[in-house]
């Protein structure tokens, strides 16, 4: 190589050198001078952001370690945002390709790929909103999905498989509307959930996507199961974009709650209720719902709580179709409404206890008084004037209060009612309430009905406003009228007669009023005959009505009941929460008046009584009963023929034990149809072959 080429190639470095400098230099200048607000503004809009992830929602087992309700992983298809934008890939094009491959496997198989495309698009906005956790598309997916998403893995960057807790209730119906159900947390509930924490000075804080009990245990227990939230830190660029995550805190699991509930008892009482509501369905179609609780005597311990139509929690986890809404939330006879909890039912006879002792303490009757129901068609001249039959058309001649418990006589009781609301007219509703009739009794799940136990006072109290307010509103009316018609009018002669009108309106008003409120407001001789035999305007739950029977037996303790016995730690085992027997209250009654009643209601189940050929196939059965048949609409009405049947009990005789209350809509005799649930839960109880 001669010198002067050399030369003419260093030059060339050269200049090439100076190129290379001058870019630089212009591209320093460009980012540090020219676009340095541009630039800074950018940075100071990248920013980290910490979100939550979600906890595992710990276990719902039953008194025997059974297990209830649990979290369980499935193969979800999940679309993960963040992994889309750092492909850069267009979002709605990915979610049309994937809604084309789901299509046959979506929860609508008539929708088209484009309204499926929107339902993943408004997903995927509702959780970009708050979060930037991925959104779950479809959960428990077929293995022939899989196979296809895993084959077009290419078309759908941030489409993934991943392994999620779902919500699993593995004994399908069994306690089905105790136990609840979990769904995504609404807006209102956002805010309501998250206003009890702060007012209870909980530091945790729901958000939207959190799932949440919706019902029952999953409910009222939800700040047990629900766990912590784990934390995330995400950098954000100037777009709202994910650029970067990392883990700070793994989210921590939820409590096991454990049940007083015993599930093998649980599901003797629900199959034999199914059973018993098949044979009746026979002969009578409309009998279609049921229900039943066994509660231990001395605690307040529910063993078993039974409602028909059944409900399978499974059945309400993620998107549902609007045959589940329908069949679950919106018929007459909805799958979710627990009858044993929330149904309120006359009584009937199953409310002569009550009657039976008020009478006793009034001083009004004692067991050594007889009447004869014999006397006429509506017994004693004490219920000849708008009394009640005896029932079936009986006629059982001399009664006491052991036999009329016994026969179920609507003579005996509608005489000694009678003389009570006489003697002391709020007697028999204080004493009802002090049994937990009629008052919320404080179970620890939601949804408790309350019913009514009636009473002169409490008839004025309820009727009364309507009354009122219907004869202010009919005075107004006249009086507008009448303004309108006298305004104009000169004539004197003509306004006296307008004026006339006017008054006979008004007294007309007055006397319509005075008689609806002698009728519907006062308290009148047929409303002490029905309600002092659990007709009437009595109506309680079965879960009271356990727990009065209880209280009869138990030495006139009232228990809270309760559903849950325990909350331990998912990990440890520790124990961090436990509920304890409470006694509410101690009834007024005198424990010779309890021990009457607990001997009646024995006779009822032996001897002569409505039930006495119920256990005869079981000798060790000891205690008590009562049956009833209650009418379920007024006299005269469409469903004024037809009847609940209602049937309550204890066991053993001494020493009690367990109590049991029941219904079948439409049953009839209660000792044939809810007195056979008890039979069953009895013998499986204390093990009698």
């Amino acid at each position: 190589m001669n010198r002067k080429e050399s030369q003419k190639r260093l030059t060339g470095l050269g200049i090439a050198v100076i190129i290379i400098f001058l870019i630089l230099g212009f591209n320093l200048w460009r980012l540090q001078i020219a676009n340095a607000s541009h630039y800074a503004e950018l940075a100071a809009s990248n920013v980290l952001k910490t979100v939550s992830t979600p906890a595992v929602r710990g276990p719902i087992v039953d008194t025997n370690q059974v297990v209830m309700a649990q979290s369980v992983p499935k193969f979800a298809l999940v679309l993960d945002w963040a992994d889309l934008q750092r492909v850069n890939k267009d979002l709605i094009d990915v979610v049309t390709n994937l809604a084309g491959y789901i299509k046959p496997y979506w929860h609508y198989p008539n929708q088209s790929i484009e309204l499926i495309t929107e339902d993943i698009l408004v997903m995927v906005q509702n959780q970009q909103r708050n979060n930037y956790d991925p959104v779950t598309i479809l959960v428990d997916i077929a293995p022939e999905l899989q196979a296809i998403i895993a084959e077009h893995s290419n078309e759908l960057p941030g489409v993934s498989i991943e392994a999620i807790a779902v919500r699993e209730y593995p004994q399908k119906t069994v306690l089905g509307q105790v136990l609840g159900y979990v769904r995504e947390v609404s807006g209102t509930e956002l805010e309501q959930f998250n206003q009890q924490a702060e007012d209870t000075d909980d530091p945790y804080r729901y958000e939207p996507g959190d799932l949440v009990g919706k019902d029952g245990i999953e409910k009222s227990y939800d700040k047990w199961l629900r766990g912590d939230h784990g934390l995330e830190r995400i950098g954000i660029d100037s777009n709202a974009r994910p650029i970067d995550k990392e883990v700070i805190q793994d989210a921590q699991p939820g409590n096991t709650v454990q049940l007083t509930v015993d599930s093998e008892l649980q599901i003797v009482v629900e199959n034999t209720l199914d059973e018993v509501i098949r044979n009746i369905q026979k002969t009578e179609p409309l009998a279609q719902a049921g229900a039943a609780v066994v509660i231990e005597v001395n605690t307040g311990k529910i063993l078993a709580m039974a409602s028909r139509p059944f409900m399978d929690p499974n059945e309400l986890i993620g998107i549902i179709s609007d045959e589940t809404a329908e069949r679950y939330f919106r018929t007459e006879d909805a799958a979710s409404f627990n009858r044993a909890l929330s149904g309120v039912y006359p009584p009937g006879s199953t409310f002569k206890m009550i009657t039976g002792m008020s009478a006793l303490e009034a001083g009004v009757v004692t067991t050594n008084d007889y009447f004869n129901d014999s006397m006429s068609s509506l017994g004693p001249y004490e219920v000849q004037r708008q009394g009640i039959a005896e029932w079936g058309g009986n006629h059982f001649g001399m009664v006491n209060l052991y036999r009329g418990l016994a026969k179920s006589s609507n003579i005996y009781f509608q005489i000694v009612g009678r003389r009570v609301f006489e003697k002391e007219p709020e007697l028999i509703k204080k004493i009802a309430n002090e049994f937990g009739l009629a008052v919320p009794s404080g179970i620890d799940i939601p949804g408790e009905g309350v019913g009514v136990a009636p009473s002169p006072d409490w008839k004025r109290d309820y009727f009364k406003p309507y009354w009122d307010k219907l004869r202010e509103d009919s005075l107004k009316e006249i009086e507008d009228k009448y303004e309108k018609l006298l305004a104009d009018v000169t004539d004197e002669s003509k306004r006296t007669g307008i004026l006339r009108e006017k008054n006979r309106e008004i007294s007309n008003v007055e006397l319509d009023y005075k008689q609806k409120v002698d009728f519907y407001v006062n308290w009148r001789l047929f409303d002490s005959f029905n309600n002092s035999i659990g007709q009437g305007y009595n109506s309680y739950t079965l879960v009271q009505l356990a727990n009065a029977v209880a209280t009869m037996v138990n030495g006139g303790k009232l228990y809270k009941p309760y559903l849950v016995d325990k909350i331990y730690d998912t990990l440890t085992g520790e124990v961090i929460h436990e509920n304890v027997p409470e006694v509410r209250n101690e009834v007024s009654v005198s424990p010779e008046t309890l021990e009457i009643i607990k001997k009646a209601m024995s006779g009822v189940t032996g001897g002569e009584g409505t039930a006495n050929w119920l256990f005869w196939d079981v000798p060790q059965f000891s205690g008590g009963g009562k049956t009833g048949t209650a009418q379920i609409g007024s006299k005269n009405t469409a469903k004024g023929q037809f009847y609940n049947g209602m049937f309550v009990a204890f066991a053993p005789y001494d020493n009690p034990q367990i109590a049991y209350a029941g219904v079948v809509e439409f049953g009839g005799h209660g000792g044939e149809t809810a007195g056979r649930v008890a039979k069953e839960a009895f013998i499986h109880y204390f093990n009698w072959k």
